[in-house]
């Protein structure tokens, strides 16, 4: 009797706790409590894909290589040129433009000097129209351009959206130049016996970049032959022909020098290089000269002055 008692007591608590289980397990779903458990589609990581779509991507210009050293042409130009690497993505590249300066002294964005500064040189590409493309900016540099170590070509390429890119090319050179430029003849005229010529003037224009002393001499038939001029009679002799730097109108007998077969420095007389580029007349200087006829001399006579022209420094 006893027995059958506990069996049902146990069996009563058996269906208690199976009730109380089943109500746990029911009220935890109800709840969606989060579970560290793998499924399929899912994971305790995710990932996230990204996209975009670049509708213009900017050129790049990649190299920039300057011609150096570099010697300018005597009172004339010297064409130098800048090659240029740009890369675009999209292949859309409108303009390649460069400047040439002098760092530290302009930049690219300064006024144009052709003493320093050359800007909007246009390049012409010279490879076929593709993503990457080779180009070639020429400018033509003055005589009076400044020698420097630190000249540099400043590439721009832009595009049809203009997007922009810049690079620079490494230092350049460009070597001094002493020069001058002076007319061909130097005509006293006509003239009789014992006559002196009024002044002729003999313009030197500085042909460099460099400012200038002036050396000078002369010679009739040939150098160290003592003479002035040699005639078709006769000959003058190299003191017969005199100079000055100064002004016009001086005296023959005291304030004129008179020209050796050796050459000599014109003291206090120096011939700037040219700084304006409307104009040359502040880069010329002047001498004048005047000729004395001796005695025994006629005819048509010839000589030679030769100006030698000297870096002094500046």
């Amino acid at each position: 009797m006893k027995k059958n008692k506990f069996n049902k007591k146990t069996l009563m608590l058996t269906i208690g706790l199976l009730i109380c289980f089943i109500f746990l397990f029911s009220w935890l779903s109800l709840l969606k409590i989060p579970k560290a458990t793998s499924y399929l589609g899912a994971d305790i990581n995710q990932t996230l894909n990204t996209t975009v779509n670049i509708t213009n991507a900017q050129p790049e210009v990649r190299t920039v290589a300057m011609d150096s050293p570099i010697d300018l042409e005597a009172y004339g130009n010297r064409t130098v040129y800048c090659n240029t690497t740009v890369f675009d993505w999209d292949n859309d590249t409108l303009t390649v433009n460069a400047s040439f300066y002098i760092e530290g002294l302009t930049d690219p964005f300064s006024s144009v000097d052709n003493n320093n500064k050359y800007d909007n040189v246009t390049c012409t590409r010279t490879s076929p129209q593709d993503r990457e493309m080779n180009y070639t900016c020429t400018v033509d540099m003055t005589y009076y351009t400044d020698n420097s170590s630190q000249w540099r070509c400043n590439v721009t390429a832009k595009d049809d959206d203009n997007a922009t890119h810049t690079n620079v090319s490494d230092y350049a050179v460009i070597n001094p130049l002493t020069a001058i430029y002076v007319p061909g003849v130097l005509d006293f005229g006509e003239l009789a016996v014992n006559d002196i010529s009024d002044d002729k003037l003999a313009n030197i224009t500085n042909a460099g970049n460099r400012n200038i002393s002036i050396y000078v001499e002369g010679w009739g038939a040939e150098k160290g032959d003592g003479l002035a001029m040699n005639c078709s009679y006769g000959s003058i002799d190299s003191s017969y022909e005199r100079y000055n730097h100064t002004q016009s109108g001086l005296s023959w007998e005291t304030e004129l020098k008179e020209v050796t077969n050796e050459s000599v420095r014109i003291d206090g007389f120096t011939v700037f290089h040219r700084f304006d580029d409307s104009s040359s007349s502040g880069s010329t200087n002047s001498t004048y000269w005047k000729l004395k006829i001796p005695a025994f001399a006629g005819g048509i006579c010839n000589g030679k002055i030769l100006f030698t022209a000297e870096d002094d420094g500046t």
